[in-house]
């Protein structure tokens, strides 16, 4: 058992407010019944309310409070409209926030704490308060944001001298550093510098192309000056590396800033921690007598209950309980019978944080109004939205319409029943061959036939190409189903077999990685609700070697009530799950046993995959025939229990950036739209049954080509501990299906087509002669060469002793380590001539260079 006690701090929960504080009189105007957006900025001796034209900005030095209250599942953010809420006991409840947001270089931060209590006194009614820290915001703050925020530097001189900003995120966060010095620069980071007579947009060589296109905005906004009439300012773009071939006034003028003599650009991060799931704690009174000896008085003593995955029945109504959730924040939970107890459960949220060092938000929220960043931690939460409600209720009853041309004008009915069509279009399938069939056939792929097309067995892998027509043309899923009993190398090769498929097809169909007992809706809709999976392998044939016979006699577990939930499993003997249908096959005769829980509609699924002649049995009225066929299998026919409607979490939006090869970094966007996608992007939209990876047309080479890899990463980095089976499916821009667009509202196929690439900006810019300088090979903004994608290095660690070199750096390429400008310097001549010149002579050069 894990026991923490978390020390007290000078916090909202142990200073007692001023009586002017208790008075409250700044947040009298506050609406308590109305959607709004407010931010009051909090010093020492005022609490000041900020103008609309000063939302988004942020001084290191001071403290802010962002209150934010929104109807469900309706945007919110300065240009929220005021509304009445009606909170009418249907299960549907305003959204309210508070966010204590505090600078990193100190700040009230306590004060603005107690001012959050103070407003949340005010406002009466339960909310969720967010202890903000500068640049770990959390995604549902930088959500109020579209065009980001600014943390700017208190004191800097604004009216002169140089100003050095990163930019950073999907909702950029633009952060002023200070002093300008190389220090600051990252190879993998986006930097403006901001003089007086000219802009300099810093790329560096590992920065991704959405932060790219937000530092090229950036700078042009600053170009434009406060009037934003006239360019008054030129803008020049520097590369990693590049600085060198600036143009000479611009490079003099970047030398006087940062002198190029004393270059020294931070490497790229060090890779991610290792995934670590939610730990779930208890809170309570600290006893009298610690076994720890404590600076401060204990305000709360955690015990830690479980590991992920969790479940909202491990959470007591009595309770209070601190979730850590890793990147994704520390919360608090407040159950609806311990309100009264509640004042020191933010205190031991950030307990907590401070024990584990981290620096990201500490939030906390009470029983009944959680929000989804909350309740995604938790498997099977039972999401509350009476208006999704409704539409998943007409997407469970929806039993006709379903053809892709009545799904692509009810993009939300596709989304909610997660089919593109009614499974009525052509479909090709093939079994993996195993190693020593392969030596037989000369072939690792054996196509089915029609009527085989059903049958699948555990051990064996299979390849589904699908193929319906829309309204837009024709549209393709390849389905890769991996049997649950399924060895590796078999898997392996089955997902090289779909890789080179996919390939052939010109990479234009929709992948789908699919496992036995995870199968999506549509992918079962497509067999009308006959799959059935037996265990073992297809090694049974008829005389022509071209079907494969099923096992005579079979125990078959039935659920579903749909066809596009309806599955077949043969039971094996170690099998424990319950069912509420089964089919029992004895040779040529059929009985479908059903529970005395069985619904009409599971019946009729069961009746339907029996697909033949067969005996109907009810609970209770079996004959003795039945028992004699069912033999010594009795004890596995087990009942199972009437299932609730799920009500299933919203979607959620990731941003996806590329950390370094094979790592991944997801970002939250919170209250997405259509907008938020871009052509340079890589996102996650995570439905929960399933992971879609959407890629645009401008992404980089690297997340396309490993493109399941990111769902995986997802899913294995999720604190929730996610199911690994989870299906995944990878679609491009422009391919989408109506069961991905009917998450986003208002879907336009149109909205890219007038899209500035990172390459029209450059272009765009230079058509109105302000940009100066740049390479032309870096102007499309990824850099997929090799030498622009090895970590740099100095010449003089490069010279010196092997022992003392970084342990990636290959001593026999030594000068792919080098920057650009310290190549040509070293070389006389740029890497794309020295690469063509043959081996012997590369070897003198580098010898003579002291590289070799």
């Amino acid at each position: 058992m894990h026991i923490l006690e978390i020390g007290a701090e000078q916090d909202e929960d142990n200073v007692v407010p001023t009586k002017a504080v208790l008075d409250g009189a700044v947040f009298r105007t506050v609406p308590r019944d109305q959607t709004t957006f407010l931010i009051w900025k909090i010093t020492e001796s005022s609490t000041e309310m900020l103008p609309r034209t000063q939302f988004g900005t942020f001084y290191d030095t001071d403290a802010y409070l962002v209150y934010s209250a929104s109807l469900p599942g309706q945007p919110a953010g300065p240009d929220v409209i005021r509304r009445e809420i009606k909170e009418n006991g249907s299960g549907e409840c305003a959204e309210r926030h508070i966010h204590a947001w505090a600078g990193d270089r100190g700040g009230p931060g306590t004060l603005a704490l107690r001012r959050a209590t103070q407003l949340a006194s005010h406002v009466g009614a339960p909310l969720v308060i967010h202890r903000e820290t500068a640049t770990k915001e959390s995604p549902r703050l930088l959500s109020y944001f579209r065009d980001g925020i600014r943390i700017l530097c208190s004191g800097s001189n604004l009216n002169g001298g140089s100003r050095l900003y990163r930019v950073s995120g999907r909702r950029p966060v633009l952060l002023q550093l200070e002093p300008v010095s190389w220090s600051h620069l990252a190879s993998d980071g986006v930097f403006v510098l901001d003089t007086s007579a000219l802009v300099v947009l810093w790329l560096g060589r590992a920065a991704n192309l959405i932060e790219k296109i937000f530092g090229a905005k950036i700078a042009y906004r600053m170009a434009r000056g406060a009037d934003k009439g006239m360019l008054s300012r030129r803008i020049t773009i520097a590369h990693d590396g590049y600085e060198q071939t600036l143009p000479v006034a611009d490079r003099n003028l970047l030398d006087s800033v940062l002198d190029l003599r004393a270059r020294s650009v931070r490497p790229i991060a060090p890779t991610l921690d290792p995934p670590r799931p939610a730990r779930l704690y208890k809170s309570s009174k600290p006893t009298r007598a610690s076994p720890v000896v404590l600076t401060q008085k204990p305000a709360a003593r955690l015990e830690e209950i479980k590991r992920a995955p969790l479940y909202r029945s491990d959470l007591n109504d009595d309770g209070i309980y601190v979730i850590d959730a890793g990147s994704r924040g520390v919360w608090a939970w407040v159950g609806s019978n311990a309100s009264k107890l509640n004042r020191g459960a933010l205190a031991a949220a950030r307990g907590l944080a401070k024990a584990r060092r981290y620096s990201g938000p500490v939030s906390v929220t009470v029983s009944g109004r959680e929000p989804l960043e909350f309740a995604a931690l938790f498997h099977k939460w039972n999401w509350c939205d009476s208006r999704r409600d409704v539409r998943l209720r007409s997407a469970r009853s929806a039993t006709t319409k379903l053809d892709a041309v009545s799904l692509a004008t009810n993009a939300w009915l596709a989304a909610e029943t997660q089919v593109p069509d009614d499974g009525s279009g052509a479909l090709r399938m093939w079994r993996v061959r195993r190693e020593e069939e392969i030596d037989r056939e000369r072939s690792a792929l054996q196509e089915l036939e029609r009527p085989q097309q059903a049958v699948f067995y555990d051990r064996d892998c299979y390849i589904a190409l699908y193929t319906y027509h829309t309204p837009t043309g024709d549209q393709t899923i390849l389905y890769y189903w991996m049997g649950g009993s399924s060895p590796n190398d078999l898997r392996n090769l089955g997902v090289k077999e779909a890789k080179d498929l996919y390939t052939k097809l010109g990479r234009l169909p929709i992948q789908a990685w699919v496992y036995q007992g995870k199968e999506p809706a549509h992918f079962l809709q497509i067999f009308k609700g006959r799959m059935v999976t037996y265990c073992g392998t297809a090694t049974n044939y008829d005389p022509s070697g071209r079907r494969v016979m099923p096992p005579p006699r079979a125990l078959i577990r039935v659920s579903g009530q749909y066809a596009r939930e309806a599955r077949g499993v043969e039971v094996c003997a170690s099998t424990t799950t319950r069912g509420a249908c089964y089919i029992v096959r004895e040779g040529a005769r059929i009985w479908v046993w059903c529970a005395a829980t069985a619904t009409g509609d599971e019946r009729e699924v069961a009746k339907n995959m029996a697909a033949a002649e067969h005996v109907l049995v009810m609970q209770g009225k079996e004959k003795p025939d039945f028992w004699t066929a069912l033999g010594d299998r009795r004890h596995l026919l087990v009942p199972a229990p009437l299932e609730e409607m799920q009500r299933p979490l919203p979607p959620r939006l990731f941003y996806v950036a590329v950390a370094s090869p094979g790592h991944y970094t997801f970002e939250e966007i919170v209250s997405f739209s259509q907008y938020e996608l871009s052509p340079e992007m890589c996102c996650i939209l995570d439905v929960h049954c399933a992971v879609y990876v959407w890629l645009g047309a401008h992404c980089c080479l690297r997340a396309k080509d490993d493109s399941r890899n990111v769902a995986l990463s997802y899913l294995t980095f999720d604190p929730a501990s996610r199911d690994p089976d989870t299906p995944i499916y990878v679609l491009s821009q422009g391919r989408e299906p109506p069961n991905f667009t009917g998450f986003f509202p208002h879907w336009k196929s149109s909205m890219w087509k007038a899209h500035k690439t990172f390459s029209a900006i450059v272009s765009a810019l230079e058509g109105k002669a302000i940009v100066r300088g740049g390479n032309s090979a870096h102007q499309n903004g990824n850099s997929e060469n090799q030498f622009d994608q090895h970590e740099k290095y100095p010449l003089s660690v490069l010279r010196g002793p092997k022992e003392h070199m970084p342990l990636e750096i290959d001593p026999l390429t030594k000068e792919l380590y080098l920057t650009h400008d310290d190549f040509v310097s070293t070389f006389n001549m740029p890497y794309c001539e020295f690469r063509t010149l043959p081996n012997w002579k590369q070897k003198e050069m580098k010898k003579f260079v002291g590289l070799f």
